[in-house]
């Protein structure tokens, strides 16, 4: 079995938690050590009680904030070869660690794997846009730096090999949820820096995994003018230090981003996908006068 750490941010989403932790205990004859760091505002006493039975299940409390700084501390606190980032809302499948053992024998050459993602759950209404899912139908390799980072996978459900999180610098802990003024974009940059290194990626429908969809119509429209609101300032970040050809690349796709739901919204005639637009037109135009205003060489990887 490959040598591998599970490494699970959490705050204040005890039974979300519970049920991905199940998920992973579940997995046919795989024993590997869990880190959940909690940041939550108490201790979740049901999860203290599960980490002192399972010897290989530790609990790291953590009065900052910020899903970065988590994946950071975690990273730092496992030895194995290979570091699994999974979101507590995130459950892989009963067979995910025999297809990512077999993925990892197959395909020597990578360093970073990521899988299919299901949104599962119920939805709240017809008309409702998922979050962080990833519809993989067939294996690729990625390698080059000219790839959308958002090819390579999400950090919800992602293994990387761990002396590569530290070669390419570790998580921003600038970006992500918990942070501000931009609460996501950490694995979009994570992954630009990891592709922009040379780094390959394998991405199967193999590695299957389902994120659990909870949030109401009225939360999506604020959580996607925060996405959009990160991602110009991910580009800023990377045009502002020198990638200017990259940080522009990746700024265009903010505008991209925009028509497509727009056209979407038209096509559906979807009144939820219109809001989300307006939502994201604001993130892009706050992201820009943010970005252009943060010293991105005052701290974190570059």
């Amino acid at each position: 079995m490959a040598d591998f750490s599970v490494v699970i941010c959490t705050r204040n989403r005890a039974e979300h938690l519970a049920r991905t932790v199940d998920s992973l205990r579940e997995q046919p004859g795989a024993r590997f050590p869990i880190v959940v760091v909690d940041q939550s505002d108490s201790p979740d006493a049901s999860l203290e009680r599960r980490a002192d039975e399972d010897a290989l299940l530790t609990v790291i409390p953590d009065t900052g904030r910020g899903a970065t700084r988590a994946r950071n501390l975690g990273c730092r606190a496992v030895e194995s070869e290979w570091v699994v980032f999974l979101d507590d809302d995130c459950r892989p499948e009963p067979d995910w660690a025999t297809e990512f053992d077999r993925a990892v024998r197959e395909h020597p050459e990578a360093a970073l794997f990521s899988g299919h993602v299901t949104a599962g759950g119920e939805f709240p209404s017809d008309d409702y846009l998922p979050v962080a899912w990833s519809e993989v139908n067939e294996e690729r390799v990625v390698k080059g730096r000219w790839h959308l980072p958002w090819r390579i996978g999400f950090s919800l459900c992602q293994a990387v090999r761990r002396h590569v999180v530290w070669d390419i610098g570790g998580w921003d802990e600038r970006f992500g949820p918990g942070t501000s003024p931009f609460p996501s974009a950490d694995d979009m940059d994570f992954n630009y820096r990891f592709l922009r290194g040379g780094h390959v990626a394998c991405v199967t429908p193999r590695l299957r995994a389902v994120h659990e969809q909870w949030r109401t119509n009225e939360q999506l429209g604020p959580l996607w003018e925060g996405y959009m609101r990160a991602w110009i300032g991910f580009a800023l970040k990377h045009l502002r230090t020198g990638d200017i050809p990259g940080g522009l690349w990746l700024w265009s796709w903010g505008l991209v981003d925009i028509a497509e739901n727009l056209a979407s919204a038209a096509k559906r005639r979807s009144s939820l996908r219109l809001r989300i637009t307006g939502h994201k037109i604001r993130g892009l135009v706050v992201g820009t006068a943010r970005g252009l205003r943060t010293d991105w060489g005052a701290k974190g990887p570059t």
